[in-house]
């Protein structure tokens, strides 16, 4: 967004769906078929994010950068209440065709859609959306045997391009060590690796990291990785 982008964010997580709680946003939206929300830089502080709530089909000004949060996450389960209102606007069945239809409606430049790492139906397709894919994961074997799961998946639906993101990972750990034991394990490039920070387990999950801390090392290394999706796409 502080590139001057417009980008789309989808939680696919139907039990929790974090984002609104990161963004500062209290108002349960995810019953409404028709609500979203758009963020936009504050221009004072870049500490700071606006959020104004609209209707779908009001959108903000094609130039203006910012963030589009989508309740749609909930229609990826066909079973949940919400999926007998969408198919009124868009085709259920056709999940690619509604993402791109808000994209050219919404002039979004970019779709990040936060998935979980189960295998669930919802999760993959999330994944079967995707063009390049982050994976996060942490140093315990629990998740390093789910990665090499998911990497067969992802591999099997010919996903142009995949990184590996671990995160929390220990300050004493060296990042030469962390990136040789992921790249020769799994064959897929490391795109940054996120340390556990005081700062980090500070904030508790209630507010954009790099908001708070612009010029913090951890803030660094998440826009590096942004870089490289940019230059991808």
């Amino acid at each position: 967004m502080h590139r001057g982008y417009r980008v789309g964010l989808l939680d696919t997580d139907l039990q929790v769906g974090g984002m609104r709680a990161l963004f500062g946003l209290e108002a349960d939206i995810s019953s409404d078929a028709q609500t979203y929300w758009w963020l936009s830089a504050d221009t004072c502080s870049t500490k700071t994010l606006q959020a104004d709530r609209y209707l779908h089909g009001d959108k903000p000004h094609s130039q203006s950068a910012g963030i589009y949060l989508s309740s749609l996450g909930h229609y990826f389960k066909q079973s949940a209440p919400q999926g007998q209102v969408l198919p009124q606007q868009y085709d259920l069945e056709k999940p690619y065709d509604l993402l791109q239809q808000l994209s050219h409606e919404l002039s979004l430049d970019f779709w990040l859609i936060d998935n979980q790492p189960e295998l669930t139906d919802e999760n993959l397709m999330g994944l079967s959306l995707a063009d390049m894919v982050l994976i996060l994961l942490q140093l315990d074997p629990y998740d390093l045997q789910r990665a090499a799961v998911l990497i067969e998946v992802i591999e099997q639906l010919e996903i142009a391009k995949t990184w590996l993101v671990p995160s929390l990972v220990l300050p004493n750990i060296e990042t030469k060590v962390v990136k040789h034991m992921l790249e020769n394990t799994y064959e897929h490039p490391v795109a940054g690796i996120l340390y556990l920070t005081d700062e980090l387990a500070g904030l508790a999950s209630q507010g954009i990291f790099c908001l708070h801390h612009p010029q913090h090392p951890l803030t660094q290394t998440i826009i590096a990785i942004a870089h490289q999706l940019e230059q991808d796409a």
